[in-house]
């Protein structure tokens, strides 16, 4: 039976670029897939004709992917469009593959390799203790093996260890006690896995050959979002028969937070110089006018293979951007809209947090919603515990426990020594600022400041509640110790973020008891302790909404300076590199879309908004700023699908080059420009493509204005 034939027999329709990939059976392939294109039944149905029709042994068959339930899902997809006829391919995750490769080798060799370390996070806030001396918060111990998993797929080395951020914790420190404790106790996390299947394939020709010699045919599926690490355990696993095929999409590379490593996939051709790289660029979810806009907004992604994403679907209507006053505008559209809405609709986001008031408004309201993911971080972290300890201050200024949690944060100089000696002297009844103002000794400076922060407090126990969180930022000495927070590494749209969260909620409520209520009943919504009401309206980040698909979606706080964040807006390397990754969020969640897109800004439309700047995202997407025309070689050879216009790729496929853009001739000292993060700028001083820019809130910066203007940070 040859192709034509079998995919009759199963009721299989491809088009040229499908059928193309389904025939590279030998050798390796990239095969790069737009969102909507059918990547899934292209893997299956590759994987039927080479077991059924072309009497290759399922056995020697592993796809990998990168978790449970995508491993999952391709052996359901497998039965569902192939029938439950014959034994099916093994589908695994590569972790799990790694471990069947350590588990090998002891039982080849006698040895017992590592014991798996099961709860990392109860390791890790152990030697928080033991290292700081202090106790870890559930964000602390996030962000920490968070950048565990960046360490170890990226195969960092100690110098690169050393140089990493993390907030701002000494993760250095953290990470060597962590490996330390590790060795002494035998043992190997989730990450270290990788690693070790790694160096033992590497080590011992006889393991190698038992995997290469029963897997001669090696599939990869969602390829973008593999490591290093793992790149090169693939590429031990397939130079024996140099059978690989590899599906996804450099453009919706975006976990590198976990050590995704796009720069493996415009490699390909080098590691692999008899393969082929293909494309599917054919989009079947989304309407034509949808498909246009994501296909211009994509180009601006500087480390990308030249693709042109079309769809045979109607044009349908353009994506529209709807303006709200506030934020609390905003939630309550929302809710109105996803009430009238009888079709299948999603809410996404940049940060996980943004679903906080959303969830409240519509518990609230008892609008039907589905959280996709439970996060409760957001309710033990700092700002939050922060707030909450200034108000219960407020209404106890004689507790020297919470005083003692909160002094060096109202930015009015006590020292330690001062709260120390105050918390000891104090009488019963007496407010530790008293106490602290009538020691002995204490200058009068210092008295003037703790006597009006006292009447600071006073005056936060008579406030009502839409005015408690603004008053402890701004009249308290609150966001003094926020900016703080950020000169030591904290990222400032977070922090913000968290702020803008607390007074929306605290706003919803008439006293101090019920907001510490509402608080405490969201974090058992958002720890998921409770059900969510019915199958309505999706709240979910871009990053768990990939590879979902929606009638209609909305799309939240995206904001400049969040979304893309302040970091990606700094003209540096590391800049570049977060801009591009976010270039690529953004994408993934435009083309969630089928028919409906909408973008929901706070301000007034053809007006800058200073505190809530628009995307220039959804300014790019929409049209209303230009997109840098990126040089792209010719893609030669393979097939073309006829009069859909589409490209077909093989040989010479290679990555974009966005060139910079050239800095208008007439700018000079004294210019003013605006920068997408820092706001409006004079030019002090320039020095060829140099600038040195004094910014009304963030002071003087350098800047490469090249490099800005390419990547629309500026104009």
């Amino acid at each position: 039976m040859d192709l034509t034939q079998y995919l009759e027999r199963y009721a299989i329709t491809l088009n040229a670029q499908q059928l193309e990939a389904m025939e590279r059976i030998q050798g390796a392939t990239l095969l790069l897939a737009v969102p909507g294109s059918g990547k899934t039944t292209v893997i299956i149905c590759r994987l039927g004709y080479m077991i059924r029709e072309l009497g290759i042994s399922e056995d020697q068959i592993l796809t990998l992917t990168f978790s449970r339930a995508g491993a999952r899902d391709l052996g359901q997809r497998y039965r569902s469009i192939l029938g439950g006829e014959g034994a099916a391919p093994r589908f695994s995750t590569i972790h799990s593959f790694a471990l069947s490769v350590i588990r090998t080798y002891e039982r080849q060799t006698g040895r017992r390799a590592f014991d798996v370390l099961q709860d990392v996070g109860a390791v890790i806030r152990a030697l928080f203790r033991q290292v700081f001396k202090s106790y870890p918060s559930d964000n602390d111990i996030a962000d920490i093996l968070s950048a565990i998993t960046y360490t170890k797929n990226l195969m960092l080395n100690k110098e690169e260890i050393a140089a990493l951020k993390v907030g701002d914790l000494d993760f250095p420190r953290i990470y060597t006690a962590y490996e330390q404790y590790k060795r002494k106790a035998h043992l190997m996390d989730f990450d270290d896995m990788l690693r070790y299947a790694w160096l033992l394939l590497k080590k011992y020709p006889a393991l190698l050959a038992h995997f290469t010699e029963r897997y001669r045919y090696i599939n990869v599926d969602e390829a973008q979002d593999t490591s290093k690490i793992q790149f090169e355990l693939i590429h031990l696993l397939v130079a024996r028969w140099g059978n690989l095929f590899m599906v996804g999409d450099e453009d919706q590379s975006i976990y590198g937070f976990r050590g995704a490593y796009p720069q493996g996939l415009l490699d390909f051709e080098t590691q692999y110089p008899q393969g082929k790289v293909l494309l599917m660029e054919t989009n079947y979810r989304s309407t034509g006018a949808l498909v246009a806009s994501a296909n211009r907004f994509i180009t601006l992604n500087q480390e990308r293979y030249p693709k042109k994403m079309t769809t045979p679907n109607a044009l349908g209507v353009p994506a529209v951007q709807e303006y709200v006053k506030t934020l609390e505008d905003q939630y309550r559209f929302l809710l109105n809209s996803v009430q009238k809405e009888g079709k299948e609709t999603a809410v996404l986001y940049r940060n996980n947090e943004s679903a906080i008031p959303l969830v409240d408004l519509f518990e609230r309201q008892g609008v039907p919603y589905r959280l996709k993911e439970h996060n409760p971080l957001f309710f033990s972290h700092f700002v939050v515990r922060d707030i909450l300890d200034f108000l219960a201050l407020s209404e106890d200024p004689g507790d020297g426990e919470i005083f003692e949690k909160s002094y060096y944060k109202m930015n009015c100089g006590i020292s330690k020594e001062n709260m120390i000696q105050a918390i000891r002297q104090k009488k019963p009844g007496e407010t530790v600022f008293h106490a602290l103002y009538t020691l002995p000794g204490i200058p009068e400076w210092l008295v003037e400041r703790v006597q009006t922060q006292e009447a600071g407090f006073q005056r936060l126990k008579t406030l009502p509640m839409n005015r408690v969180v603004d008053y402890i930022e701004h009249q308290l000495g609150y966001g003094e110790h926020l900016a703080y927070r950020v000169e030591m590494g904290c990222r400032e749209e977070q922090l913000t973020q968290k702020m803008e969260i607390l007074k929306t909620l605290a706003k919803r409520e008439e006293t101090r008891d019920g907001f510490r209520r509402r608080l405490s009943d969201l974090a058992a919504i958002l720890r998921g302790e409770t059900e969510s009401k019915g199958r309505g309206v999706l709240l979910s980040t871009i990053h768990s909404s990939k590879g979902l698909e929606f009638e209609k979606v909305f799309i939240i706080d995206a904001v400049d300076g969040e979304f893309p964040s302040r970091a990606a807006l700094e003209p540096t390397e590391e800049g570049e590199r977060l801009m591009n990754e976010e270039i690529r969020l953004f994408y993934v969640g435009v083309t969630r879309a089928k028919g409906e897109l909408e973008f929901i800004s706070v301000g007034q439309k053809g007006r800058y908004n200073p505190t809530r700047p628009v995307s220039r995202f959804v300014e790019h997407y929409l049209g209303r700023r230009p997109v840098a025309k990126a040089a792209e070689k010719p893609i030669t050879g393979g097939k073309s699908p006829g009069k859909r216009g589409l490209s077909m790729g093989t040989a010479s496929v290679r990555p974009e080059v966005m060139p910079k853009a050239a800095v208008p001739d007439h700018w000079g000292v004294g210019t003013i420009i605006t920068h997408g993060g820092f706001g409006p700028g004079e030019i002090t001083a320039l020095e060829g493509e140099t600038a040195t820019v004094r910014f009304e809130r963030a002071g003087a910066k350098k800047l490469n204005l090249a490099i800005c203007l390419s990547k629309g940070i500026i104009e």
